[in-house]
């Protein structure tokens, strides 16, 4: 009961002390206040982003998934004779007869953005990509009109193609299939337009909203150097099998390839570690940017408790004269300190969660894959932050004014 009721008469003398000075006070809290808002803020955005992109990739397959892209690196050219540098169809049909432990898969080639034209003229540069069958499914793209092309459509390479929501919209008001299109000098058939997907995560090289999709073997009549130029993605039945699956991929493609390394396997087990550990020290040194302002608050909380304390020097002379130790001058005045920072702390760390909670409504009207999130470890640093700035820089004006003299402070 004692500590309790040494505890509200310092509250009292802190809050009296507050009211005396508000100018002051008002501008030091507003400091902290700042501090802890920034922390916030920042925080939860960078973590609202690795949670959007995360998302997205795992949508896609995650840690299961991954890529086999042709390469021919400089040091491999003296070798160019032996390999193609490139995906045969023979490869293809190789890897996807020998892998074990996939899931799903498909085979596509992208060609950056493009002129199309409709048949009443309007035109547009989507982004331009031929895949098999297994393109749609194998990266969650559902179409929303119509229907993907075939297998069969695939193998008899037919003119026909799915494009994307965006597309559809800007070339035919949202009412593409059964249209006609042309795409590299040729007209196809649109059977197809895929609903909105709006991923802000990987693009794999192209849109996800504003694309045409051609059968494979139709860009094989179209521009069949292009067409080698194939993507495998990969999709294991569980993550342990990664390495499997890349171990078989490398001994089919440098046996049929003579040993020269013309190509890549990307193992996303190791690339989202990998991004992850990026993005968590971005998202710490985004954290230490922000603390910097907390910083300057604890500043300017030292600055005015040594003023207070020169103010206040004959009403410690007093206290002293009348019975109270150094240890409780010390007490009152670093009470005085981390009562300023934690109101200054609770206040920012109130409105940086408000402006988090606005910013993730406002971003996700314009981007609806937005995973909005407020973060709780830098609601608790922040608060703990702004308590400890109040102890340390509260610390030595208080040290000041627990070793006054009774009586030279009484003089003053």
């Amino acid at each position: 009961m004692r500590a309790l009721g040494l505890l509200l008469a310092y509250l009292k003398i802190a809050a009296k002390v507050l009211r005396a000075h508000k100018l002051r006070s008002l501008l030091t809290v507003v400091s902290i206040t700042i501090g802890a808002f920034s922390i916030v803020l920042m925080t939860s955005l960078a973590d609202g982003g690795l949670q959007t992109i995360a998302k997205d990739i795992e949508d896609l397959g995650g840690a299961r998934l991954l890529l086999v892209t042709p390469d021919q690196p400089e040091r491999m050219k003296e070798k160019a004779s032996l390999a193609p540098g490139y995906f045969e169809k023979a490869d293809q049909e190789a890897l996807l007869a020998a892998m074990p432990h996939v899931a799903e898969r498909t085979f596509y080639a992208g060609l950056d953005e493009g002129d199309v034209a409709t048949e009443t003229g309007k035109t547009g540069t989507p982004d331009l990509i031929a895949g098999d069958a297994g393109f749609l499914p194998a990266f969650r793209m559902r179409v929303g009109k119509g229907r993907a092309f075939t297998d069969d459509e695939n193998h008899r390479r037919a003119s026909v193609c799915v494009v994307g929501p965006k597309l559809a919209q800007d070339l035919y008001d949202g009412d593409a299939v059964g249209k006609r299109l042309a795409v590299l000098g040729t007209r196809c058939l649109i059977v197809g337009q895929t609903a909105k997907l709006g991923r802000v995560g990987m693009s794999f090289g192209f849109s996800w909203d504003n694309f045409v999709l051609l059968p494979l073997e139709t860009l094989r009549d179209i521009d069949a150097r292009t067409a080698q130029q194939t993507i495998l993605v990969v999709k294991t039945d569980d993550v342990k099998h990664n390495d499997v699956v890349k171990r078989v991929a490398n001994a089919i493609l440098a046996e049929r390839h003579h040993g020269v390394d013309d190509y890549q396997i990307w193992d996303f087990a190791g690339i989202m570690s990998q991004f992850q550990t990026i993005f968590m020290v971005l998202k710490l040194i985004v954290g230490l940017i922000a603390g910097i302002s907390l910083l300057v608050g604890g500043v300017g909380v030292m600055n005015m408790m040594f003023v207070s304390v020169s103010e206040r020097t004959r009403e410690i002379g007093i206290r002293k004269a009348l019975g109270a130790s150094p240890r409780a001058i010390e007490a009152q005045f670093l009470f005085e300190a981390m009562f300023l920072s934690t109101i200054g702390g609770v206040l920012g760390v109130a409105g940086g969660v408000c402006a988090v909670l606005a910013c993730n409504v406002l971003i996700h009207s314009l981007e609806e894959a937005w995973s909005g999130t407020v973060s709780v470890p830098a609601v608790v640093v922040a608060t703990l932050v702004s308590l400890g700035v109040g102890v340390g820089f509260g610390f030595v004006p208080a040290k000041r004014a627990a070793q006054l003299d009774a009586v030279e402070a009484m003089r003053r």
